[in-house]
């Protein structure tokens, strides 16, 4: 029997929104536009930002881990299967917006 970590699907999703808020908030705050803006590359689509966020559960400790000042104890166990990792966010930005023509751009 595995003894990793499971992730509450409840909690899972409380994160992915949180990070996803921390990640608009920080585009928003970057004012990218104004870049493109000074630069007179605001009228062309040129600016597309893609990003995504993976949380890699093989890194997370489990409850019954090893004493940590073992020297091996955070390498992972060789009889333990590896988990994929989970995308938490996956969007692109585009600015100015190819829909609405927004200089403040919009996910595309």
């Amino acid at each position: 029997m595995s003894s990793q970590q499971v992730i509450d699907p409840q909690i899972l999703q409380q994160l992915q929104e949180e990070i996803q808020q921390k990640m608009d908030q920080s585009l928003e705050n970057a004012d990218l536009h104004s870049v493109l803006e000074k630069y007179g590359l605001l009228e062309y689509r040129v600016l597309r930002i893609h990003w995504q966020c993976n949380l890699d559960p093989n890194q997370l400790k489990s409850d019954d881990a090893v004493d940590e000042q073992q020297p091996n104890a955070l390498l992972p166990e060789t009889s333990r299967p590896s988990i994929p990792e989970i995308v938490l966010v996956k969007k692109a930005l585009c600015i100015p917006c190819p829909s609405t023509g927004s200089p403040l751009g919009c996910y595309c």
